[in-house]
């Protein structure tokens, strides 16, 4: 998902360098590429995405540009490319995503960083997604159970694992995604 933000701010370009690399070092990014126009920074990974439930370890992207107007006068755009917990999105990531990048334009404009509240919108995305995949799991499985059950019924042989196994993993997914889109209305 990708997610562009930009200003316009009156400052010194060395100072305004500076204040965009510590911002992105405290938030935990690293800094990757630095030219004339712009910087790169990148936190978590692919690994993160695949065993962490909180998005401070999803793979993020930061590319940031700063063109100048004038004299001490930038614009700044900053283009995130967020990696999600998966296929789908709940109202909690959208609001951390959001809360992310304009925590980005306020530390650089005003000077002023809430970074608790972006970490309790971190721990709340934890929370949910413990809560909708275990949910999902625990009904997933017992939906698989029953159409494995109904399915030997009917079958004059029983279904092959495979099968049972393929309409277990379609069941949880199926819970899964409902249980996000649910939670995002």
């Amino acid at each position: 998902m990708r997610k562009l933000i930009g200003f316009n701010i009156k400052r010194n370009k060395k100072l305004l360098v500076s204040d965009i690399v510590k911002f992105y070092e405290v938030r935990g990014y690293e800094l990757i590429r630095s030219n004339a126009k712009g910087m790169l920074f990148k936190r978590g990974s692919i690994w993160g995405n695949m065993t962490s439930l909180t998005p401070v370890k999803w793979r993020t992207k930061v590319e940031v540009e700063i063109l100048k107007k004038e004299r001490m006068n930038y614009n700044i755009y900053a283009n995130y490319e967020f990696s999600t917990s998966g296929l789908f999105r709940s109202k909690e990531e959208e609001n951390y995503y959001s809360e992310e990048i304009n925590a980005f334009s306020k530390a650089i404009e005003n000077f002023e960083v809430d970074s608790k509240l972006i970490d309790q919108l971190a721990l709340k995305i934890y929370k949910s997604s413990r809560n909708y995949m275990l949910k999902a799991l625990i009904l997933g499985i017992i939906t698989a159970l029953v159409l494995v059950f109904i399915s030997n019924l009917f079958l004059k042989e029983n279904l092959p694992i495979l099968f049972a196994f393929g309409i277990t993993v379609i069941s949880i997914f199926a819970y899964y995604y409902a249980f996000t889109s649910l939670g995002n209305k």
